[in-house]
This record gives structure tokens, C-alpha cells and sequence, in this order.
């Protein structure tokens, strides 16, 4: 099981300016117009650590940035190891959510351990990227978003304790409407012993598959260039905000597709032994086609596959899906939708290659307005349901792992609240 640390974290200090001005998401959601927009928010935005702008001397750049901004007191340590307490307001549905996690260190180990079980695959070249980054800075910038099973609910009650009884000791406002809240914590006796019974669970992965690889390979890493690292060694650990699985505010949107391809002429042919195919009058405008999704429960919601109009595609029934399954996986697997689509849809009508797809063949957004303008250039847009909380920890724990782009938890975790170096 995994083991838990306190983090001596590195933090703004005022001099940094507002935390409205210098939080960013995680690498892996920032485009390029985002990243400029966040670099000329402030000098200090955290994104000119966690995803600088390309150049030849790229990593060390970002090592001297991070080595400037400590020395002028932009950053500053924690004096000693703590824990952190971070809380996100957001709206979702119209409704006002909140969502709170614990920032610690949870020790890095492979998944064969089955300490910390992922949910989807990882591709190679993120990995390289974050490793030589880490190698570089000895930083960890933004935490992995783990799920932790909190049966005691000690969890729950720590983080509840903390954001409805103190202070917050920084706060701001990101773009997306999110609002932030960190409460520095002392990593005390009884505050650890409240997550002692963390200790006998396991933990999965929500978001971060590639930078807890990363981890992972640097502690390996560090082990050969260094030798055998204490057992409090910070680099045996993953900065992570650990969310209860029961925390009301842990919302999974879905991601659509877009493939820039016409239907071939005979897709109906093509898929309906396996699906029943409904087709639905209605308007191609964002907010009809997303209350046709809501409504429409387990189907896939078809654009375009004739031009100009929308299906409604559902398995006929559990033999059906079953017949999807690959020896080994199972029915629960086979009918998360991101599997449903690919095995039942998407080779059937385009056959695309793993290789196609890294380079791009299909377009992942949970945005059905980004789906409705790709659509002006022609192709096929498919608008999925979210694979929730409960069916991925049910297939960590079977052992199943879905493929890139299934989940899309929301909202991002921040990054720029605290950054964790690696090293005493």
C-alpha cells in the first residue's frame, strides 16, 4: 500500500504578485494560445516552469528560471515538511460545487506494486518530456489528481475540518471561473494519524498518468546517479492532491471525437448487427445536441454520419457487447463508452490504426461547440458519455485500463499553488 509523506513545499510569497496572475492547469490541457495568454498574465505564471516555451537550452532554461525566481524571493520553502489542503469552487450545471484534496507526497511505485492502479494508458513522448524536465529542475510542478477510497472518512473530515474552520493562506480566481484555496497544515501527530487508515487502501489514478510514470522513472533514475535514497529520500514521492471518492464535488465530463473523414456509404450496414441506430430531429447547435446526450443515457450520439444529421447508436443488447470484448477483457470493459466507440464504431466504419490516432486521426474535446465548428469542414463528430468515478476504479481494481483521452476530470487541479522539490 502507499505511503504517505508530508511535502516541503516551495510557494509564492507576495512579492510574486496576485495567485490569480500566476496559476496554470497541468501541461498536458495547455494549447499554445494559452500558453501565451498565461505567460503575459505574469512574469511568475507558472507556466513558463510547467510548460515553457520551446527552445534549444529549453529544460535548463526552465531550471535558471526556477533558480531566479527562489533567489529574488519570488519562491520560497516551507520551513519544514507540511501538508496542504486545496479546495476548488466551481459551477457545474448550473450548481455550485466544491471539491477538496490533500496536497502530500504518495510514494512513487510501479504499478505491479498495486499501490497506486492507473485507469488509462501512456504514450512514450510525454514521459521523455516530463523526465528530461524533472532531471533538470529536480521539481515536481503540478500534482497528480488521485481517487483514495476513504471508508473511515478521517479523509473527508481532515479536509473539512481544515477549509471550514480556518483561514485559507492563499486564494484566487482562474479564467475558467474556478476559484482556489490552500491551507498550510502542520504535519503533526494527530493530523497524521487521521490518515493512517489511508494506509491500508489503494489509490488511483484520476489524472497525471504520464508525470507519475515520470516519477516513478526518475526515482529509478536518481537511484543509479546517486545510490540507494533514504526512505524519506522527497524523491521516493509523487506530489499529489488525494480526493475522496466519495467527494460530491468530483465531476468527470466526457470527452467527444471528431474524426475529419466522411461516413463511409454504407456505415448503417456496417453497424447495425451490433447497435440498434435511432435517427433524432434536432438542430446541430451545441446546447441541442448536449441535451440530446444527457437525455439519451447509454448512446453514442451520432453527427453527421449522414450529412446534416444525428443518430442516436446503442448497443442491442449485452451479447452484443460482449462480442466487442477481446479474449481476456470484460463485458464491464468492453461497454465504457470510449471502448464502445472504438471496437463498435470506429474500426468498423474507418479501421483506424493506434498509429493514426497518435498522429492525430481523431480530435478529443469535451467541448460540443468544438465538435459543432469542426463539423463546418465536414467529417463526423461522436459525443460519448462520461465514464464516472465508480466504473474506473472498478476496472483499476479488475486490472483494465482504458485507452488515452477516456476521462476528463473537472476541473484541472492547479498548478503554482506548491511546487515539490525533490531533494532535502
Amino acid at each position: 500500500m502507499p505511503r504517505l509523506m508530508p511535502i516541503q513545499g516551495l510557494r509564492f510569497s507576495p512579492k510574486a504578485g496576485p495567485l490569480d496572475q500566476l496559476l496554470a492547469p497541468p501541461f498536458d490541457v495547455i494549447g499554445e494560445r494559452e500558453r501565451e495568454h498565461l505567460s503575459g498574465l505574469s512574469p511568475h505564471n507558472a507556466v513558463r516552469l510547467e510548460l515553457a516555451e520551446e527552445a534549444d537550452d529549453h529544460y535548463t532554461g526552465v531550471a535558471a528560471e526556477l533558480e531566479g525566481w527562489i533567489a529574488d524571493g519570488i519562491l520560497q520553502r516551507d520551513t519544514e515538511p507540511m501538508l496542504y489542503v486545496y479546495e476548488q469552487e466551481f459551477i457545474e450545471e448550473g450548481l455550485p460545487r466544491k471539491r477538496r484534496a490533500l496536497l502530500c507526497g504518495v510514494e512513487s511505485q510501479p504499478w505491479e506494486a498495486g499501490a497506486v492502479l492507473p485507469h488509462e494508458f501512456t504514450l512514450s513522448a510525454p514521459k521523455e518530456d516530463r523526465l528530461r524536465l524533472l532531471q533538470a529542475t529536480g521539481t515536481q510542478f503540478s500534482p497528480i489528481f488521485m481517487l483514495a477510497r476513504d471508508r473511515s472518512g478521517q479523509l473527508a473530515a481532515l479536509l473539512t475540518n481544515t477549509a471550514e474552520g480556518l483561514q485559507p493562506i492563499a486564494s484566487g480566481k482562474t479564467n475558467d471561473g474556478v476559484t482556489h484555496h490552500l491551507w498550510v497544515i502542520p504535519a503533526d501527530r494527530d493530523h497524521l494519524r487521521q490518515l493512517a487508515p489511508l494506509l491500508s487502501e489503494a489509490f488511483y489514478i484520476a489524472d497525471g498518468h504520464h508525470r507519475y510514470e515520470t516519477s516513478v522513472a526518475y526515482r529509478a533514475w536518481l537511484h543509479t546517479h546517486e545510490g540507494k535514497l533514504a526512505n524519506d529520500h522527497p524523491a521516493r514521492f509523487a506530489m499529489a492532491g488525494v480526493v475522496p471518492v466519495e467527494d460530491e464535488g468530483l465531476i468527470v465530463r466526457p470527452l467527444h471525437r471528431y474524426i475529419p473523414r466522411k461516413a463511409p456509404s454504407d456505415w448503417r450496414e456496417r453497424l447495425e448487427h451490433l447497435f440498434d441506430i435511432e435517427e433524432v430531429s434536432v438542430d446541430i447547435e451545441p446546447l441541442k445536441l448536449e441535451a440530446v446526450r444527457q437525455k439519451a443515457q447509454e448512446a453514442i450520439v451520432a453527427v453527421h454520419l449522414t450529412p446534416k444529421t444525428v443518430h442516436l447508436i446503442r448497443p442491442k443488447n449485452d451479447a452484443a457487447i460482449g462480442k466487442l470484448a477481446p479474449a481476456g477483457a470484460s463485458p464491464r470493459w468492453a461497454s465504457a463508452a470510449p471502448i464502445l466507440l472504438r471496437l463498435g464504431v470506429l474500426d468498423p466504419l474507418w479501421a483506424i490504426s493506434d498509429e493514426e490516432l497518435r498522429a492525430g486521426a481523431v480530435t478529443f474535446t469535451h467541448d460540443v461547440s468544438e465538435i459543432v465548428e469542426a463539423l463546418e469542414g465536414g467529417g463526423v463528430g461522436f459525443l460519448l458519455q462520461p465514464v464516472p468515478a465508480s466504473e474506473v476504479i472498478g476496472l483499476a481494481d479488475g486490472g483494465e485500463r482504458l485507452p488515452q483521452k477516456s476521462t476528463f476530470y473537472y476541473p484541472k487541479m492547479g498548478t503554482g499553488l506548491v511546487f515539490a522539490p525533490l531533494s532535502h
